[in-house]
């Protein structure tokens, strides 16, 4: 038998007495009062009192060579020592149940890459945009099975202020990537713009959900041969007339503008120098019944032009030719126009960085207001509708009022009529005298 303290085997009856005092006084709470111990330590935890109780359960222990007397057992003595042995077959069977588990490996989270850097380049196919090329060197120590880069806005302004640029699923022996690769023509989509602040984070996988390698990239104007137009929108619209005319045939359209100064020359970069025009003929692809018709470019012409978008621009002019619905000449009416859609004039200003101003547009041509189309106004209609009806009143009273007038002018003018042969004989003519019956 074992010691539950020491675990050494123990042959005296007395301590075997005494264990069995003390498994009944901490297991079933039973007072022991012939117990004396010599052991200074405290007592095992319960488990390591279960990993005893088989080896004083089930071992007995050897006759000492020296005689004592025994105290004789009771029927609550039996009935504990019963509950003992059940106790311990169930751990016994609680131990083997953990041994028959399989083994625990912890999770290794990758060590971070060092030496994290971004250079910016040109996008291409995009409208002033650029990518990031990221690389790193290799970690020194638990590898990565994979990564994953993150690209997001740090400049709060309408030009910078995009979703963020997010890519997954990089290989671990991978030591740089491009992000992003390739241009959205989406306008609310993931983009990298000069002029700029974006923070870049690389996430080596496994991750442990906080730890990521962090580097922020600061944007110039200009950087790899693109510049930033986010003083696009604040470009001078141009003024645009135009007015469709037929030479020998075809279709033109007349189109003439002009250039007004900027009303906020210092909110654009200093010294800003215009490009050229682009002047365009735009058609209209839905009607006029949906909340936002849409136009698409036909012709398309470049004007260029020299001096300071600050000065503005002179009036210029423009004729560009447009055929009709089915893109033949019109011959048999040239005097008029035969097209059944509506056609704008328009022109942006480009500057020297290649940016985009807003586009002045103007009516070229509308089958609404054509001769043949033209709507006549109501007010037109309302006018004839007041004459008409004030004409048939007015014969309605000339007719009630000149009819008894008209009537005795007929009857003055009529001859008195002679008696007929067949008259009645009451009747009696005027030549005989009357004769009155005696």
């Amino acid at each position: 038998m074992f010691d539950i303290v020491s675990g050494a085997r123990l042959t005296n009856k007395r301590e075997k007495k005494n264990i069995k005092c003390i498994l009944k006084s901490t297991v079933f709470l039973w007072p022991c009062d012939n117990a004396q111990l010599e052991i200074k330590t405290s007592l095992l935890p319960v488990k390591g009192v279960l990993n005893a109780l088989p080896e004083f359960l089930l071992h007995p222990a050897t006759e000492s060579t020296t005689v004592e007397t025994e105290a004789p057992t009771t029927e609550m003595d039996d009935y504990q020592l019963n509950s003992l042995s059940e106790l311990a077959l169930e751990s016994n069977q609680i131990e083997n149940d953990n041994d028959s588990e399989e083994p625990y490996y912890p999770v290794q989270y990758a060590s971070l890459p060092p030496g994290l850097a971004a250079v910016p380049l040109p996008l291409e196919n995009s409208d002033h945009e650029l990518m990031l090329n990221v690389s790193w060197q290799p970690s020194l120590g638990v590898p990565a099975t994979d990564y994953s880069i993150e690209v997001r806005s740090l400049t709060e302004t309408v030009d910078c202020l995009t979703p963020m640029c997010y890519d997954y699923n990089i290989p671990g022996n991978t030591l740089w990537w491009v992000i992003p690769a390739f241009a959205n023509p989406v306008v609310e989509t993931c983009a990298v713009r000069p002029g700029c602040s974006y923070r870049v984070q690389l996430i080596a996988h496994p991750w442990d959900g906080h730890t990521a390698a962090t580097l922020d990239v600061n944007l110039n104007e200009c950087t790899a041969g693109v510049c930033s137009c986010a003083h696009a929108p604040r470009l001078p619209q141009p003024v645009v007339k135009a007015k469709t005319v037929i030479v020998m045939g075809l279709i033109f359209v007349n189109i003439t503008w002009t250039l007004p100064t900027p009303q906020y020359p210092q909110r654009l970069p200093p010294g800003l120098k215009k490009k050229s025009y682009t002047v365009s003929i735009a058609k209209q692809m839905v009607s006029n019944a949906h909340p936002a018709p849409w136009y698409a470019n036909t012709v398309s012409r470049k004007v260029d032009v020299n001096g300071t978008v600050s000065e503005g621009d002179s009036q210029r002019w423009l004729l560009l030719p447009i055929t009709d619905q089915n893109g033949k000449k019109v011959q048999q009416r040239p005097q008029s126009l035969i097209l059944i859609v509506r056609f704008l004039a328009r022109v942006n200003l480009v500057d020297e960085r290649g940016c985009i101003g807003p586009a002045g547009n103007a009516t070229a041509y509308d089958p609404a207001e054509s001769d043949e189309n033209k709507a006549v106004p109501i007010a037109t209609y309302v006018l004839w509708a007041t004459f008409g009806g004030a004409c048939v009143l007015a014969m309605v009273a000339i007719l009630a009022v000149s009819a008894r007038i008209v009537k005795k002018v007929l009857n003055a003018f009529r001859p008195n009529t002679a008696s007929a042969p067949l008259e009645p004989l009451r009747h009696r003519p005027a030549w005989f005298p009357l004769q009155l019956r005696k």
